[in-house]
């Protein structure tokens, strides 16, 4: 007799970052020599975690009733203002003046890549993910009868686009519509940022297939750790503004990410196209979905952004923050990858961000033995492993490059 029902019947986390992670701080509590690279939180040199100060000061002004009430499904105006100018800063008039916006607060970026995801498919249609890739995009899908297909997302040092536009077409000539993610830039496990003419090639493909729609899931959630700042990263946007009427894009943003505040869950989902209908449409299934699955999101946090993006005299404190975390993390990749070309240890292309990752066949066995032999934690991604240089200080990664290089030469 079965009670569980038959869509939940065999559903179990396995190789999860978080329980990997648990395990690890729990080892990590009885033998303090073990390097722990296993979670996306941003630990300084000091092995102490802190959310950025100005935020922390604008949380602790806050009334209760700002904190502690309700918020709406939808965020009100107040929270679409403040999401809009933090997303685009300079090119939000022009992505305006070129497109139909909406936006709908989420449970930290996570929520916007379900809503997205779930909004944009129906069941045993397929979802296109890049390998390798982020797991739980694997387990939002599946989780809702959409299946996965994906591609290789390298072709040498840049983006694969053959491999992208082959696996669009087959998903297209079977189904008559596409889904996609691309998590750009600090791509999640990589480090790896597209060009701004690679995401205006997707975006010309999918203006070709005229009478296709096609939705860009368009995954940023580190998009303020890339090291050439916030005008680089949101001038590539303007890339969305050249997309056609059969194109949608939902652009899912991380305030959990972008503030230190992680376990505070707010992201935001931002819909694009230049078909009205087709905004409205998205939105409306979105906020329908937020109502009646999360309900609403974190209201001290949505007044946090609220607070911190009209105030200039608080962006300049951010940024200032900002920096020495991106500091802190260019010296580790630097270390990295410098201690990795000696050694000949192989890297997917990395520019940015919280993550550095490792070709790895038999990534499994090579994980288990790092911890046995080298006292190492990493996780797990297609066929690699996955260094989080945002969690180890530079005395844990000096000498880390020889150590992996060893036990994958042992055991691969």
């Amino acid at each position: 007799m079965k009670i569980v029902a038959k869509h939940a019947e065999g559903k179990v986390l396995k190789s999860d970052g978080f329980q990997i992670s648990a395990e690890a701080k729990l080892a990590k509590k009885k033998d303090p020599s073990i390097i722990d690279g296993t979670l996306g939180t941003f630990y300084f040199e000091d092995g102490s975690f802190k959310t950025f100060k100005v935020v922390h000061k604008v949380m602790s002004e806050l009334k209760d009733e700002d904190v502690y009430l309700y918020s709406t499904s939808d965020g009100g105006p107040a929270f679409k203002e403040a999401i809009l100018d933090w997303a685009f800063k300079e090119v939000r008039k022009e992505i305006e003046a070129n497109l139909t916006v909406a936006t709908i607060p989420t449970p930290g970026g996570t929520g916007a890549l379900t809503s997205s995801v779930f909004n944009s498919l129906d069941p045993q249609e397929t979802l296109l993910i890049p390998s390798p890739c982020w797991g739980p995009y694997v387990g939002i899908a599946t989780n809702r009868a959409f299946k996965v297909e994906k591609f290789f997302m390298f072709d040498g040092d840049a983006f694969n686009l053959k491999g992208f536009i082959e696996k669009c077409e087959k998903i297209i000539a079977a189904e008559r519509k596409l889904v996609t993610i691309i998590n750009d830039p600090c791509n999640n496990p990589t480090g790896y940022n597209m060009t701004k003419k690679e995401l205006e090639a997707v975006i010309d493909y999918f203006n070709s297939k005229k009478d296709i729609p096609c939705v860009l899931i368009y995954d940023c959630a580190y998009i303020d750790m890339a090291v050439e700042g916030m005008k680089e990263t949101r001038d590539k946007m303007l890339a969305f503004t050249k997309a056609n009427e059969n194109v949608l894009i939902s652009i899912t943003f991380s305030f959990s990410k972008t503030f230190f505040i992680y376990g505070q869950r707010l992201g935001g989902q931002i819909l694009l196209s230049k078909n009205k209908e087709s905004v409205i449409e998205q939105y409306n299934a979105a906020n329908f979905t937020a109502r009646n699955t999360w309900s609403n999101c974190n209201k001290g946090m949505i007044r946090v952004v609220e607070e911190m993006t009209k105030s200039p005299a608080l962006i300049d404190e951010y940024q200032v923050e900002l920096e020495e975390v991106i500091q802190i993390l260019n010296s580790r990749a630097k270390l990295f990858k410098r201690e990795s070309k000696e050694v000949g240890l192989k890297l997917y292309p990395y520019h940015g961000g919280f993550f550095i990752t490792i070709p790895c066949e038999n990534n499994m066995l090579v994980l288990q033995k790092l911890v046995e032999e080298e006292k190492i934690y990493l996780l797990p991604v297609d066929n690699a492993v996955r260094v989080a240089l945002c969690s180890l200080p530079l005395s844990d990664i000096k000498g880390l490059a020889k150590k992996i290089k060893r036990v994958i030469q042992k055991y691969n």
